[in-house]
């Protein structure tokens, strides 16, 4: 089928699915007929998803990354789909507005190749794994996608704090463990958003010498972006592991906290990854690992 005509049919598709999903009675019912439309797309641009995914660079895994950081104590900068969007000219949903500025920092540290800064780029390996949301993604600008990548560049994987195991309690653990080693016995700064969703989970930190909170605006950050890097370099960067937790502008920010001599990490709504695991597992995104707590030490 031509290009054309797929794309003829993905916009019936899509009005199809606008115009009749209000017309559905309960909020279950709505989304069934959405995603009935959706997965019509997909189907269609199959070969085209296929394509998109032989062509992607080869990304590390989860593990290896974090390995990676604890051992070396690099930074991370993470590309996900917010970051790309950005870059090709969408605007991102809840975090932030398209700002030229940005995206050419954005480029920047894309392309950056510095032995200290990771750049973690979304783990796409196969086509199932995919999920909805990566194959619309796909369907939309993932042309323009492999445009900014390096597709003979082996890319860290930006999941290292967003992908948790789900299939087992004893996987959860040990993958959550190994994330805590990044911050063991460490001083934290968590550079967050003023009434963000961000999530703070004792669980997960109870094993840093201290956690402390920076607050920002929790959407256009950016724009605030001189006075954010200035409050943060009021703490020592020999002391201090860095963790901003701020869209697109978190990206850009583990670059440059990098460059001046911190390890920062670009760290995302990892916490509330945590949860939702937590909650597909027990059924109650508070039920308590006790295999994660820290030991108290002894008198």
């Amino acid at each position: 089928m031509s290009a054309s005509r797929k794309r003829l049919l993905r916009a019936i598709y899509r009005q199809i699915a606008i115009i009749g999903a209000p017309f559905m009675l309960t909020s279950a019912g709505r989304t069934r007929f959405r995603e009935f439309f959706d997965d019509r797309i997909i189907e269609l641009f199959r070969d085209d998803i296929e394509a998109f995914v032989r062509d992607y660079p080869e990304v590390w895994s989860e593990e290896q990354t974090l390995r990676h950081l604890i051992e070396h104590r690099s930074s991370i900068c993470r590309f996900g789909d917010g970051e790309l969007k950005l870059m090709v000219g969408e605007r991102h949903k809840s975090f932030q507005d398209v700002n030229p500025e940005l995206n050419a920092r954005l480029e920047q540290v894309l392309g950056s190749n510095e032995p200290n800064i990771l750049i973690g780029i979304h783990p796409v390996r196969d086509y199932d794994g995919l999920g909805r949301i990566w194959q619309k993604f796909i369907i939309r600008i993932g042309r323009e996608v492999l445009a900014l990548l390096d597709g003979q560049r082996s890319y860290p994987s930006m999941g290292a704090f967003r992908v948790l195991p789900d299939e087992s309690e004893a996987a959860l653990v040990e993958r959550v463990q190994l994330i805590k080693q990044v911050w063991q016995d460490r001083k934290v700064l968590l550079v967050v958003g003023e009434n963000s969703r961000f999530t703070f989970e004792d669980e997960l930190f109870d094993n840093a010498t201290s956690v402390d909170f920076l607050y920002a605006p929790a959407k256009n950050a950016f724009a605030e972006y001189d006075d954010i890097i200035a409050r943060i370099s009021e703490y020592d960067p020999a002391e201090y592991l860095i963790m901003p937790v701020l869209g697109p502008t978190a990206t850009v920010l583990a670059y440059d906290l990098a460059q001046r001599g911190y390890q920062a990490i670009d760290f995302g709504q990892m916490p509330g990854t945590f949860r939702r695991a937590k909650r597909k597992l027990f059924g109650d995104e508070n039920h308590p690992l006790p295999a994660l707590r820290t030991p108290e030490p002894s008198a």
